[in-house]
């Protein structure tokens, strides 16, 4: 991977290996701080339901094309995860998978290969060689306890990005996505917008003909999309957090003046 094709968060990622990275190890408690300049991440189509009670659910372009992936909003202004406290701890309840896989990714050569490697990123603050933490890989070869939860864990989540696939495919041919603005006021006064978001409409969906309609239903799409449509309202906490903080940062910088 070039630093161009780097995914959010990984820096050096770097294909694990018996003999460079015997030694090593991992302390996994090192909080969430990489993920504190992150407003909006992915998530798969099977978190949505868990997610939706805390987070804005909208529809974004993935960049490479006209498919659209689920992302999960964090924060409103770029730059600003409101769930990542100043100590790197998780503000939420639900920590999206995306964030939970790092510092492990699996890469393949292209993208439509089965094959893949299992990688980590090695600017990774938890990895060491002072024996902190669990080691990656056992003086036998094989995987560590911490190394080995983890592949299982990117191979479901690999499996599970692979259906959001079929789903957001599914809302793009039936015509349900519409582009939404967000136009966001804080009791500070503060203006900003929301831009390149798409959502499912109540009249989009209202026009769904009856066999589209069961297929959604069978596949457990028309209950996904509810769940979509009701995170929504989820804008309103996230203004109220970032409310929040800029009285207390004003607060903070009146009191540094005094």
């Amino acid at each position: 991977m070039t630093e161009t094709q780097m995914p959010m968060f990984y820096r050096d990622v770097v294909a694990i290996s018996t003999e460079r990275h015997k030694d090593w190890y991992v302390d996994a408690d090192q909080g969430y701080a990489f993920a504190s300049k992150t407003h909006a991440i992915f998530i798969a189509a099977t978190e949505i339901p868990v997610a939706a009670r805390e987070f804005p659910i909208v529809f974004a372009p993935n960049g490479t094309g006209s498919d659209v992936v689920p992302m999960a909003v964090l924060g409103l202004r770029q730059n600003e995860n409101l769930m990542v406290n100043s100590d790197g701890s998780w503000a939420g309840s639900y920590v999206p998978a995306y964030v939970r896989r790092y510092p492990f990714i699996l890469a393949s050569a292209s993208a439509d290969s089965d094959t893949f490697t299992v990688c980590i990123d090695e600017a990774y603050s938890g990895f060491n060689t002072a024996r902190e933490g669990d080691r990656l890989i056992n003086e036998d070869g094989e995987h560590g306890e911490q190394l080995a939860t983890a592949v299982k864990f990117l191979r479901d989540f690999h499996d599970h990005s692979r259906l959001t696939s079929v789903f957001c495919a599914a809302l793009v041919e039936a015509g349900l996505l519409e582009t939404m603005q967000a136009n966001i006021e804080l009791s500070t006064g503060t203006k900003f917008s929301l831009t390149g978001l798409q959502s499912v409409t109540k009249d989009k969906l209202a026009k769904l003909s009856g066999k589209k309609l069961k297929h959604f239903l069978d596949e457990g799409y028309l209950d996904l999309i509810y769940h979509h449509m009701h995170s929504l309202t989820n804008f309103e906490r996230l203004m109220n957090l970032v409310g929040t903080e800029d009285k207390e940062s004003d607060q903070a910088t009146s009191g540094a003046h005094a």
